[in-house]
């Protein structure tokens, strides 16, 4: 039953973070948190302590805890990383296509169908439901790519980086541009081309990572 209530504490405050409700440097009141939530004080510390490993929250000693704040150079660290990720991901995923043991038509009925979905989201009011779509698709990538290391490593870093595409996507990114990636990636999958599919899932990564770099720029002039 503990176990129940750290892992909803857990959701709750993740999904704050990550949507924004809980804004970085936001304060966390272990105490209060727990009267919000109803529940007893040791899930919420076993949640916050999950989160602090996943990156999400950091304890500053004699000052308290709070929502971790990211610098654009850490979000490029982290693009650095997932570009990497996605690229291996994307290899792995055409190579079992290649091999015959994943169906190709399958990948692409599922894959094409959210490709399709964010093709119908893309103003800028929709954003929100449009980065969603696009992180269902890169998730996706990686659990048919069955590798439990990359996914980890993938999952951790997008649990960190999630509230970029929120921030940048409605002025910065080209999200009709995106899309078409997409497609391009899905192709080099499902025709079991692993180098093609390897270079098209770091090129996109690569996009954002350079206008990060762009900001960062800007920022620093």
């Amino acid at each position: 039953m503990a176990q129940n209530y750290s892992k909803k504490a857990y959701e709750i405050l993740q999904d704050q973070i990550i949507n924004g409700s809980l804004r970085a440097g936001a304060p966390l009141d272990v105490h209060r948190i727990a009267a919000e939530m109803e529940m007893s004080i040791t899930p919420v510390r076993d949640a916050i302590k999950k989160l602090e490993a996943d990156g999400l929250v950091e304890v500053l000693p004699r000052s308290g805890t709070f929502v971790r704040h990211y610098t654009i150079e850490d979000l490029i660290k982290g693009y650095e990383l997932v570009e990497g990720l996605d690229g291996m991901a994307g290899y792995l995923l055409a190579e079992k296509v290649k091999a015959g043991v994943v169906a190709g038509a399958d990948i692409d009925a599922l894959l094409t169908s959210l490709v399709d979905e964010m093709d119908r989201n893309l103003s800028r009011e929709q954003v929100r439901t449009w980065a969603e779509l696009d992180d269902r698709f890169h998730r996706a990538i990686f659990e048919m790519a069955e590798n439990p290391l990359l996914a980890n490593g993938y999952n951790s870093a997008r649990n960190q980086m999630r509230s970029v595409l929120s921030f940048i996507s409605p002025v910065h990114v080209d999200r009709a541009n995106s899309v078409r990636e997409h497609r391009l990636i899905v192709a080099a999958i499902i025709a079991g081309d692993c180098e093609k599919a390897r270079k098209t899932c770091q090129d996109h990564r690569h996009l954002v990572r350079e206008i990060l770099k762009t900001l960062h720029g800007e920022c620093q002039t």
